[in-house]
């Protein structure tokens, strides 16, 4: 219990406490081993230069020398055993401008010496945000990384993630659907996992944890889960305005993510928003671009006159020269001449779904401060129209931080964030071969005799609008104007925060924190497409909402004793609760299409209505303790224990430990004679840390209501649907990481190089049980997985000078990781989900087996084309079936002289050789220039599109490659694809044919900005922003960077992905 005084009495004391610490520092300290002579001592104080009130935690150190002080809270230090002479003394903090003054220092007398020093911004280079905290970057013990406000505008344009593609090494960003508001997919160090969760990182803002619903739309139900899956998915992290971010800090080895205990084992993107300066007045920022977005490429199709030849084609290699082909060989029909003078190329939906759209944001903020608190009030408008027509992505929001003093020993803050998003959204990837076909695979494949409003070109029954259901769709343009899908979300994040000092670096940090999430889902299919023809129309309306709570309490422990000694402690408790609900209904038989199925009463044949709801509950202990000895030993210690409500009464509990360790080589004496280096840092770190990322109640049965009928009366009833695990545990990741930081020529040349090894053991998998038991799936514990990688980040100020010189600036980032499954417990084998269902599309490419990656692909290698009768038999012989000239040959790779899925092997590997980024600053003047190019190198992708284009059958459109490149035994021997035949059917084994390199090297970002001088103003930008400009890659579909399915089990697969776009803007900002 603290005794009652004055403050003035506090003050005193506090000072004779330091003085008693100089004491102990002149006794323990080299010169204390016996009486000395020649020594004095230097007090003072240290106060804001803009308040005048006193500065604690202020470390005053004599140049040169190995001693120093801390301010206690009166601002008060001593400094004891100082040799005497003349001393420059230094007084240095975070956020305040470092000073320093000479003093005479007199044998055996006390000089005084008085600082005033000056709050300056915290800038990245000073300090890093860590889990519960912040830290000097020089103490750092972990591998974390940094991205500062100005280095993630120039790409991020809806979402954050999409600002550290190519900033961070390590760091893997891919945008696998890009539609407005579209899924982002980040993996720090790879792949841990290969079901639990979708092996994103965790993302705390201002402390508090992001947390999503985890609702998915297949859950809120549109017609059937394959159609659901062909839909966009939009990005919860969308709802986070990138301008409101201040900086970005990536935790990567385990002893950084170990703090976060059971939600870490994928790295921590810690996002610290904008927030007041106390030592400036009122500023008002304004930020405005306008720019329009276009589709990068378009795939080269058959114009009508080429496809009409190509169906021809197809018949008469089928069925010989005489055949009734479509186009001139029947009665009536129109010859492929014929339609070239009538109607020229067709129509090119492409060029009908495309569009040039416009892409506009604004944001407005207001900041400011004075000695007892600051605010910020920032909002922002997106309008972010997409290059498929139909979809939009729309969002406002609002973000207010308050910080205040209330007292000298108590602070008080607060951050609350709103916002509203509007997502209007069209098919994209494919996954039914047949019914659920994409708008993009639909642009390219739907035949070009027809015009856009649906009026035929010839009389090919591709060319009309089906009226039963069939493979070839509707009019492309009735899917993106006339199918209405929209998603709403409402969001909110907030959190409030105090913290008590005790005195003598002790404090209380208590807070609470909130995520509150409502989303409205709605989808009409009309009777004018195949989805709605038969049912009548089919509308989908459901809703979800999600809440959690967070509540931490915290002590912490902050000292530096001056002699040598700091210590940075903090532990505490947490406990989290999240809960969700939603719900769905889907009706069919309207009378008409004319209010799209907003009023679902007028439907006569209301569906099941689908509903559910979850409760967990994460309950933690925790603590971490950062000492440094000399400011060169730099230790960390950290343990977090996590109760979760997901898993078994027995297996509720467990521990994450951590430890890391680094040497400040630089400050040994021995390397200060030296003058190339300026800084040298090891590190190293081995820790654990968790995943719990499951749905609620998965060890324990479930029950669904059902009816039973007892003596023909039927009554209510309760079924067992889930088997439950009572033996369900944590996953667990352990990591062991090595890095080096170095600096030379006073840190114009700077970087950092790390080795890890991820052990990821007890891995969640959700398997499926033998038919015999009555249940599908159950989640088990089962199998280990590894990453180990390499990783390298550099920058160098190339050219340097004053503001009038030519500067130049390039930072590089490299990384390596190799994923390999090393068991899966009692399962030789398995494979992740199908790639569809119908059209060839039911293969399951992924295998999951020991010593292969996560994401390596499964098939038969082919051998090329049967081109000769020799070359028939022999390939029949092998197959066990007729195989004709022009069908593809394949390799027997056990050599047993017959084809069976013992020949399928490795075909291909999602996973890339290399990540890496080149970023270039030049500034001349008041011009400044940003270029940033991202390079991604090795890894496979499935062109699931290729299975329906193979056929070359004259079924539908293709890519004009195809047709030119098939093999033809009097026009083009050499050709590398199979023969056009009407007759061919799709085929079964999935092959190589389906897998090209998905390498690329991309101008991510081009930026041309110039420097105003506007009056009042405090500063002015007007720039210039290319975001996508040029690809460089032999991939040939829309764009490499592709992920259909968004999970780690089947990554790199593109069914039809909503292509990217490039955006070219121009805007301004400035600061009042």
């Amino acid at each position: 219990m603290m005794r009652k005084g004055s403050p003035s009495r506090r003050a005193h004391a506090m000072t004779r406490g330091a003085v008693a610490l100089g004491l102990i520092g002149l006794l323990s300290g080299p010169a204390g081993l016996g009486a000395q002579t020649g020594t004095g001592t230097i007090t003072g104080h240290v106060t804001d230069s803009a308040t005048g009130r006193p500065v604690v935690a202020v470390r005053l150190s004599v140049v040169g020398m190995d001693r120093a002080a801390v301010t206690a809270e009166d601002g008060g230090f001593v400094l004891a055993a100082v040799p005497e002479g003349m001393q420059r003394v230094r007084a240095s903090r975070i956020g305040f401008a470092a000073g320093e003054q000479t003093v005479a220092v007199t044998a055996g007398q006390i000089a005084t010496l008085n600082f005033a020093i000056q709050p300056i911004a915290v800038t990245l280079s000073d300090v890093v945000v860590v889990g519960y905290g912040t830290q000097r970057r020089a103490d750092l013990t972990g591998a974390v990384a940094s991205v500062s406000a100005a280095e993630l505008r120039p790409t991020a344009v809806a979402s954050l993630e999409q600002g550290l593609e190519g900033r961070v090494a390590g760091v893997h960003v891919i945008q696998g659907d890009a539609a407005p508001g579209g899924g982002i997919r980040v993996q720090i160090r790879g792949v841990n996992s290969m079901s639990a969760g979708s092996a994103q990182p965790l993302y705390v803002i201002d402390g508090v944890p992001w947390v999503n619903s985890g609702v998915s739309k297949r859950q809120l139900g549109a017609v059937s889960e394959e159609n659901l899956s062909s839909l966009t998915e939009t990005n919860p992290l969308s709802a986070i305005a990138p301008e409101d971010i201040e900086s970005i800090d990536v935790l990567k080895d385990a002893s950084a993510t170990a703090i976060y205990g059971s939600r870490g084992a994928n790295g921590v993107v810690l996002i610290t928003t904008k927030r007041g300066d106390r030592a400036r007045g009122g500023r008002y920022t304004l930020t405005y671009s306008q720019g329009y977005s276009s589709v990068v490429r378009e795939i080269p199709v058959l114009n009508a006159y080429d496809f009409a030849t190509y169906v021809n084609t197809a018949y008469i290699h089928a069925y010989g020269p005489t055949t009734q082909y479509p186009y001139g060989g029947r009665p009536g029909s129109v010859t492929p001449d014929s339609i070239r003078k009538v109607i020229g190329a067709g129509t090119n939906w492409q060029d009908a779904i495309f569009r040039s759209a416009l892409v506009r944001d604004v944001a407005l903020g207001f900041s400011g401060g004075d000695a007892r608190g600051s605010y910020a009030i920032a909002g922002n408008l997106l309008d972010q129209g997409g290059v498929i027509r139909g979809s939009e992505f729309k969002r406002g929001g609002l973000r207010v931080n308050l910080d205040r003093s209330v007292s000298r020993n108590f602070q008080l803050s607060s951050n609350l964030a709103v916002t509203r998003s509007f997502n209007d959204m069209v098919r994209s990837s494919t996954i039914n071969g047949y019914r659920s076909i994409g708008i993009v695979r639909q642009a390219v494949t739907y035949v070009p005799m027809q015009f856009l409003d649906s009026s035929k070109l010839s009389n090919d029954p591709r060319a009309e609008d089906p009226t039963v259901w069939s493979q070839y769709g509707a009019n492309p343009l009735r899917y993106t104007d006339q199918v209405h899908e929209g998603d709403q979300l409402t969001r909110g994040l907030g959190g409030l925060r105090g913290v008590a000092s005790l005195g003598g670096g002790l404090s209380l940090d208590f807070s609470v924190g909130a995520n509150y999430e409502r989303r409205t889902y709605s989808v009409y299919f009309p009777r004018s497409v195949n989805e709605g023809f038969s049912a009548g129309g089919d509308a989908v309306q459901a809703g979800s909402e999600f809440g959690s709570l967070l509540s931490e309490n915290l002590v912490r422990y902050v000292r530096d004793f001056g002699s040598g000694h700091r210590i940075d402690a903090v532990g505490g408790f947490t406990y989290q609760t999240d809960k969700s609900t939603w719900n769905a209904q889907e009706v069919q038989g309207f009378p008409d299409d004319l209010l799209g199925g907003q009023v679902l009463q007028n439907g006569t044949n209301p569906q099941k209505p689908q509903s559910g709801s979850g409760k967990s509950v994460l309950a933690s202990w925790l603590g971490r303790v950062n000492y440094a000895l000399r400011d060169r030993y730099l230790f960390t210690a950290t343990l977090r224990a996590d109760g979760s409500s997901k898993f078994a009464a027995n297996n509720k509990w467990a521990a994450f430990p951590a430890v890391a360790f680094a040497w400040r080589a630089i400050d040994e004496p021995a390397l200060k004679r030296q003058t190339l280096l300026s800084d040298l840092k090891l590190r190293v770190s081995y820790g654990k840390s968790g995943n719990q990322a499951i749905g609620a109640y998965q060890s324990l049965p479930a029950i669904s209501g059902a009816t039973l009928t007892l003596n023909e009366v039927v009554v209510p009833a309760y079924v067992v649907t889930q088997l439950g695990n009572p033996n369900l545990r944590w996953e667990t990741t352990s990591q062991v990481n090595v890095g080096l930081d170095f600096g030379a020529w006073h840190n114009r040349f700077t970087g950092s190089v790390d080795v890890y090894r991820k052990n990821t053991y007890d891995l969640l998998q959700q398997i499926t049980l033998a038919g015999n038991t009555g249940f599908g799936t159950a989640w088990i514990n089962s199998g280990n997985v590894i990453n180990r990688g390499f990783e390298l980040q550099a920058s160098a100020d190339v050219l340097t000078g004053g503001p009038d010189a030519v500067t130049w600036s390039i930072g590089v980032t490299v990384s390596k990781n190799r994923n390999r499954i090393e068991s899966l417990g009692a399962v030789a084998q398995q494979f992740a989900g199908r790639l569809g269902a119908g059209g060839g599309l039911e293969a399951t490419p992924f295998i999951q087996k020991a010593g292969l990656p996560i994401g390596a692909m499964w098939g038969y290698r082919t051998n090329g084309i049967v081109r000769t009768s020799a070359d028939s038999l022999a390939e029949s012989a092998l197959q066990g079936k007729a195989v004709r000239v022009g069908d593809l040959r394949y390799r027997d790779t056990n050599g047993d002289g017959k084809l069976d899925p013992r020949d399928q092997t490795v075909i291909g590997d999602a996973n890339p050789d290399w990540v890496g980024s080149i970023n270039h600053r030049l500034s001349f003047g008041k011009f400044d220039l940003t270029a940033l190019f991202n390079v991604v190198l090795g890894n496979s992708i499935i062109d699931a599109d290729r299975i329906r284009y193979l056929s070359l059958n004259g079924s539908m459109n293709v890519p004009r490659e195809y047709v030119t490149n098939a093999f033809d035994p009097q026009t083009n021997p050499n050709g590398k694809y199979p023969m056009i035949r009407q007759d061919r059917q799709y085929d079964a084994r999935f092959n190589d044919m389906f897998i090209e390199d998905g390498s690329y090297v991309r101008l991510r970002s081009l930026q041309l900005g110039y420097n105003l001088s506007l009056p009042q103003a405090r500063s002015a930008r007007l720039y210039v922003n290319a975001i996508n400009l040029v690809t460089w890659t032999r991939y040939v579909g829309f764009d490499p960077e592709v992920s259909a399915f968004g999970g780690p089990d089947r990554p790199g697969v593109d069914q039809g992905s909503y292509p990217q776009s490039r955006l070219i803007s121009v805007g301004v900002s400035t600061a009042f």
